[in-house]
């Protein structure tokens, strides 16, 4: 073989060659537009946050993939709504977790830091639903048994003074009613009995706020009576705040806000 033709060989040869790498760098580059597309990564694939964010989907950007929510972000398009906690990259809801305004505890029980109480503290009780009263004419009222309202024609049955929404005004009918107890503590046949004032609040708001509103209901009540002459130590002030309220509407809501007068 001379040595023209071996040069002539080895160019071919190389050519060859070239043309293989080059084809095989096509290949490659079909690859990858075929995996990903000519507009580029499809969901829920993913480089940034961004690219969850396109065509009507939400997310964040993790390990590659579009989730609902990152580990650890506590604000921003990474984190879950109250209540909820990211597992995996999804959100679920927290077991016991609570809100006074959007997830409230059942039973009138106290939220404290997203979390149920217990159980509700608050004074023992002698009667309930379960539990009547066993004298003669008594009645559970406030939690213990009451007898017979004492008191002649006009002293008895002294309807409770009710308030608008987280007020604490007293309202003309309810005044009224005031001044009918005063009369009948000062001269009438209560004179020398004792008066318990009871304030309670709907079931709306947290409980910390409605005993002390109904704390305030009670005392606006007594400062009442006080100013028609009855003696600030005959009269005693409590509060139940949400524990006793009942109503679903603004009607039962309403009964709900009232003062009830227990005489003693």
């Amino acid at each position: 073989m001379g040595q023209r033709q071996s040069m002539m060989m080895s160019t071919n040869a190389w050519k060859v060659a070239r043309r293989a790498v080059a084809l095989g760098g096509a290949l490659a580059v079909v690859s990858v537009l075929s995996a990903t597309g000519c507009g580029g990564l499809k969901y829920p694939l993913c480089e940034n946050d961004l690219q969850c964010n396109a065509d009507g989907h939400t997310g964040v950007c993790v390990a590659g993939k579009c989730v609902a929510c990152r580990d650890g972000d506590t604000s921003g398009p990474g984190a879950c709504d109250p209540g909820h906690a990211c597992k995996g990259g999804r959100c679920e809801k927290i077991a016991g977790w609570c809100d006074e305004k959007t997830s409230p505890c059942p039973g009138g029980v106290p939220c404290s830091d997203h979390k149920c109480a217990s159980e509700v503290a608050h004074a023992p009780t002698e009667c309930d639903d379960e539990h009547p009263c066993k004298g003669e004419g008594e009645k559970c009222q406030n939690g213990h048994c009451v007898g017979p309202q004492p008191g002649g024609p006009g002293c008895r049955d002294f309807e409770p003074p009710t308030f608008a929404f987280e007020s604490t005004e007293l309202t003309a009918s309810s005044k009224a009613t005031l001044e009918r107890l005063a009369k009948c503590l000062a001269s009438g046949s209560l004179k020398g009995h004792k008066v318990l004032l009871t304030g309670h609040c709907d079931n709306r708001g947290e409980y910390e706020f409605n005993m002390s509103l109904g704390a305030e209901r009670a005392e606006t009540a007594r400062a009442f009576l006080e100013g028609l002459g009855t003696p600030r130590t005959i009269v005693s002030t409590s509060s139940r705040g949400k524990l006793d309220a009942v109503g679903t509407d603004e009607a039962g809501w309403a009964k709900d806000r009232r003062v009830d007068v227990e005489v003693r």
